[in-house]
């Protein structure tokens, strides 16, 4: 009984001791771990993070958004090659990425932080594809929309599906998107659990929309069809001047911002 007694008082003391408020000198290299979950424009995340010095943590996690659809559709217009003058479009979230964060704190007395870092990891952010084939059957595999001008066999510059007659254009970024920030708030926080915020950008490079495309390849003498990068200055026809106008607005957005809040409590 006195035994029993004895390792209850002893993890009383263990539990009163840990969940004592960290002084700046209890902020060693890796001495203390903390673990968070976090909301906000970049999506869901879970990171853990660790103390290089009182000034300094590392943070790293995996941030997501939840795979949301939407439907729309778009008008077609008339051809031998459709089966209906309209298609069902439906669009999936893609993002992911596992991020690194280095925290700066330059002030003693506040969690008022600086960050540098990356999210590394998807370069797909949305994938838009036809809900049910669109395109004849004798045609899938070599045809779909035609982009460019169908008059000059130099200017054809055709959106195809692939051989079950389905069509897919992703929005792609880099894969390696640098991040900067600042916010309130300790990675790894002085008390049991504790409230991050913060506000940044990611560097994603250049968007684009990349699909399966169809053209007339000078090099090879022939016509070829390869999946990349939708070329604004080939999409000529009139009746998909939406699709030249979209990659023209999304190729501004080169930056993407990072605004949420993450909660986190000290393991030890």
């Amino acid at each position: 009984m006195k035994k029993l007694l004895l390792v209850c008082v002893m993890a009383a003391l263990g539990i009163g001791k840990s969940s004592a408020q960290l002084a700046p000198e209890d902020y060693k290299y890796f001495n203390h771990l903390s673990a968070g979950i976090s909301l906000g424009l970049d999506g869901i995340g879970f990171d853990v993070a660790a103390p290089l010095t009182y000034n300094f943590a590392v943070r790293a996690g995996y941030t997501f958004m939840p795979r949301v659809k939407y439907t729309t559709h778009i008008n077609l217009g008339n051809s031998a090659v459709f089966t209906a003058p309209q298609v069902d479009i439906e669009g999936k979230l893609k993002m992911g990425d596992f991020h690194l964060l280095f925290d700066y704190y330059p002030f003693k007395k506040s969690s008022f932080h600086l960050t540098a870092g990356a999210y590394i990891g998807s370069r797909t952010l949305v994938s838009a594809y036809n809900v049910v084939p669109f395109v004849k059957d004798t045609y899938w595999g070599n045809s779909g929309l035609e982009l460019g001008n169908t008059a000059n066999i130099y200017s054809q510059y055709s959106l195809v599906t692939d051989e079950n007659g389905n069509i897919e254009i992703d929005m792609k970024v880099n894969a390696f998107k640098p991040y900067v920030g600042i916010g309130f708030g300790r990675a790894v926080t002085k008390h049991r659990v504790g409230v991050q915020f913060d506000l940044g950008v990611q560097f994603v490079g250049r968007p684009g929309m990349f699909g399966n495309v169809k053209y007339f390849d000078y090099d090879a003498g022939d016509f070829v069809t390869r999946t990349e990068r939708l070329e604004r200055g080939r999409i000529t026809n009139d009746e998909y001047e939406d699709i030249d106008d979209a990659i023209r607005i999304m190729e501004k957005f080169r930056v993407y911002p990072v605004l949420k809040i993450r909660v986190n409590g000290r393991i030890f």
